[in-house]
């Protein structure tokens, strides 16, 4: 953004709200194409994105702590590039992690599996195939006292086919 704060975070719901019009659409019989197109290129169609803040990168400098000021609401959402995951993600001791970990009522080996899995292809094509082994070996660390929290990221990670 303009102040050079980039804030990461992982996307882990997103709920497009049904109403009324959308209702009679469906329940329609013969909707001309026009009608599709006028409902999805002139509607605004209220969605709801949920996402879980890991840290921030100001003027270049990656930080795996929650950010000095949360977005607002109306703030664009961009996908990070697999340079921009690489750096992230290669910062510190991945000590975002802790903050996957710490999500309440959230599934917690799933997101760990999906972002592992997505950060796993960035490095493997960026030429470090090392990366996984690391990030496993801070979840055991992170998770030592807590068996059956790190048996179920775990399995997991094993589901998603990530060999460490």
């Amino acid at each position: 953004d303009q102040t050079g704060l980039d804030v990461i975070g992982i996307i882990y719901d997103m709920h497009i709200d049904d109403d009324g019009l959308v209702r009679q659409l469906i329940g329609s019989e013969n909707i001309s194409e026009e009608v599709i197109l006028d409902n999805r290129n002139n509607r605004n169609v209220p969605v709801e994105i949920s996402v879980l803040f890991l840290g921030y990168v100001q003027d270049g400098r990656v930080q795996h702590l929650l950010p000095p000021r949360p977005p607002l609401t109306l703030d664009a959402i961009y996908p990070c590039t697999a340079d921009e995951i690489i750096h992230f993600t290669n910062a510190g001791r991945l000590g975002y992690i802790r903050h996957i970990l710490r999500a309440q009522d959230l599934p917690v080996g799933e997101l760990i599996a999906a972002h592992i899995s997505q950060a796993e292809k960035c490095h493997l094509s960026n030429g470090d195939p090392m990366w996984v082994r690391k990030a496993v070996q801070e979840l055991v660390v992170l998770l030592r006292d807590d068996y059956a929290a790190l048996m179920a990221v775990l399995s997991a990670l094993a589901d998603a086919g990530l060999t460490y």
